[in-house]
């Protein structure tokens, strides 16, 4: 009868790490939409929060940005339409409006290139100076952008849905068309 006792104890201590194991494996597409419904992630020092991050931008964006939409701007229709089908490609593309629209508005301005590749908002308000036509509402709000961007390149894991996405393609073509008028 040892040998019976000792499966027992085996089946008993396997049991539950197997049945944990075959739950993750039968019910992984479940999991990654209960994941995917999750609006904030945090780890360590770090907390993200996409869908409440940009709420907020398009709070800030009532009050700094113009409500015209540059259809003509290289393919706003097309990047709403991606956001159909692959919002993080969207959010990113329409980042690159904006960075071209940076880069023309350093131009303008004389701001070094250097200084605009990983832009330091706060730095560029005090180069600006306080008169400028961008307003002080405008560089939280492409800070919030630029936020955003990053958290959509570098969370992979991350699920955008696409009308957050298309959200951000609104108000990314909204801080473009500022830059390009300031």
């Amino acid at each position: 009868m040892d040998w019976l006792i000792f499966i027992l104890s085996v089946i008993e201590a396997i049991a539950w790490p197997v049945a944990f194991v075959a739950a993750v494996v039968f019910l992984r597409q479940e999991w990654v939409d209960v994941i995917g419904r999750i609006q904030s992630t945090k780890h360590k020092e770090i907390q993200i929060e996409f869908g409440h991050r940009l709420q907020e931008a398009s709070k800030k964006a009532k009050s700094s940005l113009p409500y015209s939409v540059d259809l003509a701007s290289k393919g706003l229709a097309h990047r709403l339409e991606l956001a159909g089908y692959s919002p993080r490609g969207a959010i990113l593309e329409s980042w690159i409006d904006v960075e071209a629209s940076l880069e023309e508005l350093g131009a303008r301005y004389e701001i070094p290139r250097d200084e605009l590749k990983h832009p330091d908002i706060h730095m560029m308000e005090l180069r600006l100076g306080e008169d400028n036509a961008l307003g002080k509402g405008a560089f939280s709000l492409l800070q919030s952008l630029c936020e955003m961007r990053n958290e959509a390149f570098y969370l992979t894991n991350k699920v955008i849905k696409s009308d957050a996405a298309k959200e951000y393609v609104s108000l990314a073509n909204r801080m473009a068309t500022l830059l390009k008028e300031a």
